[in-house]
């Protein structure tokens, strides 16, 4: 596995401006196409990488759902972020005394 430094991205970046093809690239630094698309998407401003489910977020809370059709299985349930509502998920709401 080899490791895309500061530098070796900036001569990644050269080569394709100069017209090399990402397959050029990856096989000149011993990785793979896909890894040449990945990295040339995040070093420019691309999509971020998705963060946690829930991000400790105190409005929201994180569930477990079934995303395969309804299986009840653990294998087949996906994390979901979904409002806080305080009467489901078992926090207590203050009242103030009128």
């Amino acid at each position: 596995m080899t490791k895309i430094t500061s530098t070796m991205l900036a001569d990644m970046r050269t080569r394709r401006e100069s017209g090399d093809t990402v397959a050029d690239i990856a096989a000149r630094y011993n990785v793979k196409p896909m890894t040449v698309y990945q990295r040339f998407n995040r070093a420019l401003g691309g999509t971020p990488l998705p963060g946690p489910a829930n991000d400790n977020n105190p409005h929201r809370v994180t569930r477990m759902t079934a995303r395969n059709g309804g299986c009840s299985t653990t294998s087949g349930k996906m994390p979901v972020t979904l409002v806080r509502i305080p009467s489901v998920d078992g926090v207590a709401v203050e009242r103030v005394a009128a």
